[in-house]
């Protein structure tokens, strides 16, 4: 079926593969198929997520650190509490 998705192309260990196999017989989809629902399954798992606003303001915050800048200031302590609350809701 023509698609403008993108096709990806990968190599299993045998057994993996054979687990696809199974998966995709025992659902009735085809091996392609099989494998796109695992991929999208494993994408919602917690460590494929996206970081969250305060993981990207935290990393920045110790990139900065990291070359020198200064990140101990009052200002910069508030925004990171008040993002972290931000992010609890």
């Amino acid at each position: 079926m023509p698609t403008n998705k993108a096709r990806l192309q990968i190599i299993l260990a045998d057994e993996a593969t054979e687990k696809v196999k199974s998966l995709a017989e025992e659902r009735g989809l085809s091996v392609s198929a099989m494998c796109s629902q695992l991929i999208h399954a494993a994408l919602r798992l917690p460590e494929f997520k996206e970081p969250s606003e305060l993981s990207k303001l935290k990393g920045l915050a110790v990139e900065t650190a990291m070359q020198g800048g200064e990140i101990s200031s009052f200002k910069a302590q508030k925004l990171i509490e008040l993002i972290e609350t931000l992010s609890q809701q």
